[in-house]
């Protein structure tokens, strides 16, 4: 008995959360916040991206002796080797499957610039 009661008070509560679900409020309360007459989100994406693909981007051009080139000949990043690794498919301990992907690793933690004259020796 004490079983049975325990169920329908269940079904009963799980009814109602269900058919709180499915009332309007939500629905009406955005149509009172936003209002009806907002475009979709598919309008303003194409609104967004038309009008992106439509601008020509223009590159702004460097004097050859400006002096942001000169400092990049000047400055320049030692070599740091990437090791590439791929790890395949495989089952964790607890039985969950783990698709394969690959990673990469750099020999060194932090990259470093070459002082001047120093590039030399690492070509």
């Amino acid at each position: 008995m004490r079983k049975m009661i325990l169920i329908l008070i269940t079904i009963w509560i799980n009814a109602g959360l269900l058919s709180g679900c499915a009332t309007s409020f939500y629905g009406d309360r955005k149509a009172k916040v936003f209002g009806t007459d907002m475009p979709s989100m598919k309008s303003i994406h194409d609104e967004k991206f038309h009008n992106a693909n439509d601008e020509q981007l223009v590159r702004p051009q460097r004097a050859i002796g400006d002096v942001a080139n000169a400092e990049q000949e000047e400055f320049q990043w030692l070599p740091n080797p990437t090791l590439r690794m791929y790890v395949f498919r495989h089952l964790t301990a607890a039985g969950h499957p783990v698709p394969g992907y690959s990673t990469f690793f750099r020999l060194y933690t932090q990259d470093h610039i070459a002082a001047p004259g120093e590039q030399a020796g690492w070509e």
